[in-house]
This record gives structure tokens, sequence and C-alpha cells, in this order.
């Protein structure tokens, strides 16, 4: 038997079984397609369409959640490697002549947190307990709430 006439015998989920990714894992086609979304900024669609998924198949690996964290991943790892110049370049904007972008620029560079200090204010699991001091009536001051009882 030929290696044609195999080919014709398989079936296409046996055809296409080698680009898949296994279970619980993100590679090939799918992403590549994320690949596509994130440094590229094309949308979920068009990123499928590019990396030979059908819009389908892009959709349904979107609502599994391994296929969510792994964009995510992808989305910081690009975010770091974007962001390394912003402190310089927007130190050069705050020491430029026009002060509006300045002020904007030294706002902003108030509000960026230290890598140690960012990775401690996400959130936890637990109960929050706030103590609120309430301070009592005046002697001889009527309560706000008057219950009147009935007999």
């Amino acid at each position: 038997m030929s290696d044609t006439a195999v080919a014709t015998t398989l079936s296409h989920q046996a055809l296409s079984a080698p680009t898949k990714s296994r279970p619980g894992r993100v590679t090939g086609k799918l992403a590549e397609a994320i690949t596509l979304m994130v440094e590229e900024g094309a949308r979920w669609d068009e990123a499928a369409v590019k990396a030979g998924l059908t819009v389908r198949n892009m959709r349904l690996a979107l609502e599994r959640p391994h296929v969510v964290a792994f964009l995510r991943a992808r989305k910081q790892v690009f975010r770091e490697a974007a962001s390394t110049a912003n402190i310089k370049r927007l130190c050069e904007i705050r020491d430029a002549a026009n002060n509006m972008p300045a002020v904007q620029a030294i706002k902003l560079l108030e509000q960026i947190p230290d890598d140690n200090a960012s990775s401690s204010k996400g959130l936890m699991p637990g109960f929050v307990v706030q103590i609120v001091n309430v301070q009592q009536p005046a002697p001889g001051a009527e309560p706000a709430v008057k219950v009147i009882a009935s007999d």
C-alpha cells in the first residue's frame, strides 16, 4: 500500500492530530494566533485566520482556562518587554520645556510601583475587618432612633 493510499484512508481527525496541542498546553497554530494578537494587535478572529485556525476553533479555545492563562502570560511578557524604556522617556518628557506633559509625566512616575511592592498588592483570600470609631451621643441628647413599645 503506498503513502497516498494510507493518507486517503485516514480520517480528518487523524490528519490534523500532529498539529494539535496536547491537553492543557498551548502550542502550534493556537500559540501563533495568540502571538499575533499580543504582539501585532490583531483581533482574535483575524489572528485565527492568519495562523490557519478556524474562527470557531479559536473562539472555543479562548474559553479554556489554560488558553486564557497563556494569553495573559504572553501579554505580561510583552508589557514588560515594551516598558523597559518608559521611565527614561517619562524623565525626558518631564525635563522638556512644555510643562503640561511634564506634569503628567511626573504623575505617572509617582504612580509606578516598585517591583517588590507590586507583587504584595495582589488580592489574597480572607476577610477584612474594619473597625470604625463611632462617636457616642452627648449625655442628655435624644437618640437618632426612638423605639416605642406597644402593649
